[in-house]
């Protein structure tokens, strides 16, 4: 019998990033996510945050399928609209930017900043997603900040 572990050469770990967290936001443990951090709010006021959440992809998965994936997420929240699609970079790799909203009555608007890379590493690639959300209303000053928390993303040693 032997024994296999995880991180190893034949599981690779995820890559080691790092994010920035301006004055005013903390870092927050949020199950399924590598990062996250959370604007400091008065309590009850939705709290903006920036999410990184890693993946491990099928060795056929594209860049393009991670993106219509995702896509298709956000397509299937009642009321979502798409506010602008381009071509990024993150973590000095191609990615794309996708922003977009939608409104309920338990919310109101919320705003949603995803940019999504494929890091490749190790023999493996890894879908990289950076969502940023806030609040309709907080968005004017608050979007500048999702924006160049995204900016920050870096890979370690690379």
């Amino acid at each position: 019998m032997t024994t296999v572990s995880y991180p190893s050469e034949d599981f690779p770990g995820f890559p080691e990033i790092t994010m920035d967290c301006p004055d005013g936001w903390e870092p927050r443990r949020v199950p399924g996510s590598q990062l996250a951090i959370v604007q400091q709010r008065p309590e009850g006021e939705f709290r903006p945050n920036v999410l990184v959440i890693m993946q491990r992809l099928h060795p056929d998965q594209t860049a393009d399928d991670v993106i219509a994936d995702a896509v298709k997420r956000l397509e299937a929240t009642p009321g979502y609209e798409e506010v602008g699609r381009m071509k990024t970079t993150l973590a000095g790799v191609p990615a794309a930017r996708i922003e977009g909203a939608w409104s309920t009555e338990e919310t109101g608007t919320i705003a949603q900043a995803l940019r999504i890379a494929v890091i490749e590493h190790d023999g493996v690639r890894d879908a990289l997603e950076v969502t940023g959300t806030c609040a309709g209303p907080q968005a004017p000053d608050v979007w500048p900040a999702v924006r160049a928390i995204q900016d920050s993303i870096a890979l370690v040693g690379r």
